[in-house]
């Protein structure tokens, strides 16, 4: 399947991302349109943010997840984009982070039905969040960790391990996030469980499996993957050893 991920890009701040909130929040306190020309020029003259395109940027993905309003004012001027005035909402900010993200961040299965998870998140689950095709998605960690919370009591619950385990597998994350992450929402053991296994695949000189060809073929293609646990044991999980290989391999196209 071909992949809906956007090229990677570095996350946004969270410090910029709350310094253009408070910046529309002062102006209207003022007594000023927060147009983007006078936020771009209050943040600047801060030493904040002096892009244009940077500025926009972080606009936009307010915007997308609900907690910004954007009202476009036509001008007589001929030839002279609409005036763009944004205001708080008081809502948000929100991120879908379902299955649907899960096939934006590469997952190599068809879906039937693209469940939607569309949750509210913090500053820095924002900074995080991309838009592609017109949705804001969460990052791949946090798209993990809501998934998990959402089905762990449900019969699509061990659907969503398998789903979380090709792509922890096949994909580097910040896995000190991601663990704070699931800390949160009470998922951790399942976290740390998939990250154990996945390291055991990867590194232990033994490793306990019937189908050494493709194991060795997803450590060829995960040479370089980033890897926090290191845990040379396979234990008691949900997915055993076996089946972990049939679901990377999978999701690296060797299976």
């Amino acid at each position: 399947m071909k992949s809906e991920r956007t090229a990677n890009k570095r996350n946004k701040s969270v410090a910029v991302t709350e310094s253009v909130l408070k910046s529309i929040q002062a102006l209207r306190a003022n007594g000023s349109e927060p147009t983007f020309n006078s936020v771009l020029a209050y943040l600047a003259t801060r030493n904040l943010l002096s892009n244009h395109r940077s500025l926009r940027s972080y606009l936009d993905v307010m915007v997308k997840s609900g907690m910004l309003r954007l009202r476009k004012e036509s001008v007589k001027q001929p030839n002279v984009r609409a005036k763009q005035v944004y205001s708080p909402t008081r809502k948000g900010p929100f991120i879908e982070a379902g299955e649907r993200a899960m096939l934006h961040h590469g997952l190599n299965w068809t879906l039937p039905v693209r469940s939607s998870i569309k949750i509210k998140t913090d500053l820095e689950g924002l900074a995080r969040a991309r838009i592609a095709q017109a949705v804001l998605y969460g990052s791949l960690e946090d798209t993990i960790v809501e998934t998990l919370a959402k089905t762990r009591n449900s019969h699509r619950f061990s659907q969503t391990l398998t789903f979380c385990a090709a792509l922890l597998a096949a994909n580097n994350v910040d896995q000190d996030y991601l663990m704070r992450r699931a800390k949160q929402k009470n998922v951790q053991a399942f976290v740390a469980d998939l990250l154990d296994e996945i390291a055991y695949l990867l590194h232990s000189p033994k490793p306990e499996v019937e189908d050494i060809r493709t194991l060795y073929e997803i450590r060829k293609q995960l040479a370089n993957h980033e890897m926090i646990h290191s845990r040379l044991n396979s234990t008691k999980f949900l997915l055993s050893p076996d089946e972990m290989v049939d679901i990377i391999g999978k999701q690296l196209g060797v299976k």
